[in-house]
């Protein structure tokens, strides 16, 4: 036995090796997995299989919330981040939080007993009392000159954090890390690859299919102006000019579906007013638009601010019985709010959270750590929404 720490010879360099290995499985698991939750859960394993770790949680920021997205040693925690929140609200000190703000490695020595003792902490004592742990330890995931998330690790009675064990954790953060960036990097180059091909394709109906139907139009219309007193050619000619006419406002507004800021010089603004354009002209319901000194969005901010402002006005025109409505989008304080208004009969309850439109408004505004708030108003319904602009272009 070693006299200093108590193992079999050999013992603290078998333990290296272990670390060593995982932190290859862990980063050959970055590369190689598609789903984040999946690759984390794999690091998490790697940490509870190589140390005399008890439990393991990787938390990821999002719309300003910790969500658990890896674990290894918790049973039954799939509502651990609404628990949290409970805690939070009830004052609770949370020292990952302290870490991943101050990016900074934490050590508490037995924090398990002190979470117990804790009423605050009363909404997660089931779950953080079923694995036997004592010593706490969260690591912030850092990539790029930013805090994304935490590692939060749950040491075995009479394990003491080491050096050893910390560079370990510290490492299998970086990896983490990573995992969580390549995540969001992945998301971003899809959603800019889907605006990209419904451009390619708005630009090809445009081009060709749109120009086409025009054709057949002003034949059509030439058509009818040839056929003199023939009734049945007269009628053949009107329902054929009918029927171009409806086909290229059907093109025309599948063009501007595919891709409006397209079709608007990529001016956010001239989109949404070409819209309302639109709308007035279909439902005869009257649209003031309000979008001045905006500043420069990327165009996935400005395609989900536009597709908002869409569904927010389709649910006007549906539902509301209404004659009129405004629409404001205005920026400030590093923030972009979207507000709808209109002067119908507005909301005869709560809406329903799940309705496929409500859906869509949070998530795009979500996207943007944003939130989406819909309401009655005097004389109508009211929807808000306010996304955090990107300093760097970016969420």
């Amino acid at each position: 036995m070693c006299p200093a720490c108590g193992r079999p010879p050999g013992e603290d360099e078998r333990r290296g090796q272990l670390r060593l290995a995982a932190i290859a499985r862990a980063a050959s698991s970055v590369a190689d997995a598609a789903s984040l939750s999946v690759t984390l859960d794999v690091v998490a394993r790697e940490v509870v299989q190589a140390t005399h770790i008890a439990a393991v949680q990787i938390l990821k920021v999002e719309q300003g919330k910790m969500r658990v997205v890896g674990k290894a040693g918790f049973t039954d925690a799939d509502d651990f981040a609404e628990r949290l929140e409970e805690c939070r609200q009830l004052g609770a000190r949370m020292m990952f939080v302290e870490a991943f703000e101050a990016e900074k490695r934490i050590v508490v020595p037995h924090r398990k007993a002190a979470v117990l003792a804790d009423p605050k902490w009363g909404p997660l004592h089931r779950i953080m009392g079923a694995p036997d742990w004592d010593t706490f330890v969260a690591v912030p995931l850092v990539v790029r000159g930013r805090a994304v998330g935490v590692l939060n690790a749950f040491y075995s009675p009479g394990e003491d954090p080491v050096d050893e064990t910390l560079e370990f954790l510290e490492a299998m953060a970086d990896q983490a890390a990573m995992a969580v960036d390549s995540a969001e990097l992945l998301g971003r180059s899809r959603r800019e690859a889907q605006l990209h091909e419904r451009a390619r394709l708005a630009r090809e109906l445009h081009d060709s299919v749109v120009q086409q139907v025009f054709s057949m139009r002003m034949q059509a219309k030439a058509l009818r102006a040839q056929v003199g007193t023939s009734e049945h050619v007269q009628d053949v000619a009107d329902e054929l000019l009918e029927l171009a006419q409806n086909a290229l406002a059907d093109l025309r507004g599948l063009v501007l579906q595919l891709h409006p800021l397209d079709l608007a010089g990529r001016d956010l603004a001239g989109a949404i007013r070409t819209l309302a354009e639109s709308v007035q002209a279909a439902s005869g319901v009257r649209i003031q638009i309000s979008a001045t000194d905006l500043p420069p969005l990327p165009t996935d901010l400005a395609d989900d601010v536009y597709r908002i402002v869409q569904e927010a006005l389709n649910n006007v025109v549906k539902h509301a019985q209404a004659t009129s409505a405004e629409v404001s989008v205005a920026a400030a304080g590093g923030k972009l709010t979207v507000e709808v208004t209109d002067d119908g009969v507005g909301l005869a309850g709560e809406p329903r959270p799940q309705a496929l439109g409500l859906v869509s408004m949070r998530e795009r505004a979500q996207r943007w750590s944003g939130t989406t708030e819909i309401g009655n108003s005097t004389g109508g319904c009211h929807v808000r929404v306010r996304m955090t602009l990107p300093a760097d272009g970016r969420p």
